[in-house]
């Protein structure tokens, strides 16, 4: 009887930890950056956006714009997690810099609405 209770909690326990997200600050996050400064920056080279996601080119490539231009970033699925997002709602992206065929892209991990709004 003692086993099948020390099971039964140690199983409630693992539930309630794989439904569990940390949602505080990230340490080794990349530091926030604008469009026109990711243009100049090298392959590979993690970084922040903030702005808007302006439009949908194909498949999972976006078109993203912040004060100082435009940039084409790649969205998978996974990322969006659900999260509904029109060309004014202010996000953060944070992902990676490619260059690849002559283009520039932004792959990104992870995106979140940004807490200051929208975009008057």
């Amino acid at each position: 009887m003692m086993k099948k209770g020390l099971l039964t909690m140690f199983l409630s326990m693992t539930a309630v930890a794989v439904q569990a997200e940390y949602v505080g600050p990230r340490t080794g996050c990349p530091k926030q950056a604008t469009v026109a400064e990711a243009k100049q920056m090298n392959d590979d080279t993690r970084l922040s956006l903030k702005g808007f996601i302006t439009g949908h080119l194909r498949g999972d490539h976006y078109l993203f714009r912040d004060s100082t231009g435009e940039i084409s970033v790649e969205i998978e699925d996974e990322v969006w997690r659900g999260i509904e997002i029109g060309p004014d709602t202010n996000v953060i992206l944070h992902g990676e810099l490619e260059h690849e065929s002559g283009s520039l892209e932004v792959e990104v991990d992870r995106l979140e609405v940004a807490k200051t709004g929208s975009r008057r």
